[in-house]
């Protein structure tokens, strides 16, 4: 599928981006409770971290792959499951946050919501999401598209990466500890998020199972390319709190092998995902080039 690109030439995904950011953002407008609606407290919350300007990359991930596998972008299933995407997401930031698990002060440039609102309010708004998140889902009427996500949230998933992450801390880990936590708590939502939008489209069979492979090549080097912003950015550039990891003694790919051995493991997996879905040609453009984004952020 050709040579690595730069961010300059991404440009007709910078477009694309921002066509699915806005979808998204009027979805969730149309599906998240107003401000006014009591109890008025948790919703301001929820619309808070949910319109807190976020990159809607995994939307992106459920619009391309539904639109690589014959569906057209815009229509209405294919946004609620993107919208539902994107609130699970937040879900997971806000409770990421939290003092009990990575403490933060910011996300996205902005206080975090136990920061903006309260402990509390921050947990149960978290909660909220999640809950409509699968509300809006249920709308959708796929009952193969909410099992997919609900696995990809569980204690076999995000969860589960949550945990081991957590226990990991001041730990030393090995490579099979590391790439267990990224692949469950960063590259398991990413995989559905791709997966979910083939599903939607009709997809079976091979063309499934590349996609998934796609998922988890692409979700792993999101955090792989995570860790070593964390470590090499500053807030200001991040959005959120820069050396965090290191701080807490997190289990991060730089801490195992290194920031240049990392930076080689992310373009290896970016190239592994391009092979993934070289079979669908110009219809994967986008998909190959949210990949080639992923990389770039650390060239």
């Amino acid at each position: 599928m050709g040579e690595m690109v730069e961010m300059s030439e991404l440009g007709e995904l910078m477009e694309y981006v921002k066509r699915v950011s806005d979808a998204t953002n009027d979805t969730l407008e149309r599906v998240l409770p107003a401000e006014a609606v009591y109890p008025p407290s948790i919703h301001k919350l929820m619309r808070y971290s949910s319109f807190a300007g976020g990159k809607r990359v995994r939307p992106c991930m459920v619009m391309a792959a539904y639109e690589a596998c014959g569906g057209k972008f815009g229509d209405d299933k294919a946004l609620k499951v993107a919208a539902a995407v994107e609130m699970l997401h937040t879900f997971s930031l806000i409770h990421d946050d939290l003092p009990c698990m990575d403490d933060d002060d910011f996300r996205r440039g902005k206080p975090t919501a136990h920061k903006a609102f309260n402990e509390a309010l921050a947990v149960l708004g978290g909660d909220a999401l999640c809950i409509l998140a699968f509300e809006v889902l249920a709308s959708v009427g796929r009952i193969d598209v909410i099992s997919e996500i609900a696995t990809a949230l569980g204690t076999g998933g995000m969860i589960g990466g949550q945990v081991v992450d957590i226990e990991s801390e001041g730990q030393k880990v090995d490579r099979a500890t590391v790439e267990y936590i990224h692949m469950n708590k960063t590259a398991a939502l990413i995989r559905a998020s791709i997966r979910s939008g083939a599903l939607l489209a009709g997809a079976a069979g091979d063309v499934l199972k590349n996609l998934s492979s796609y998922g988890n090549n692409v979700g792993l080097a999101f955090q792989v390319v995570d860790d070593i912003l964390d470590e090499v950015s500053t807030t200001e550039t991040l959005g959120k709190d820069a050396g965090s990891d290191l701080e807490k003694g997190k289990a991060t790919w730089p801490s195992v092998v290194g920031i240049e051995k990392s930076k080689s493991y992310a373009q290896e997996l970016i190239a592994k995902a391009w092979a993934d879905i070289e079979f669908l040609g110009n219809k994967g453009k986008i998909l190959k080039d949210l990949a080639e984004y992923i990389r770039v952020r650390i060239s």
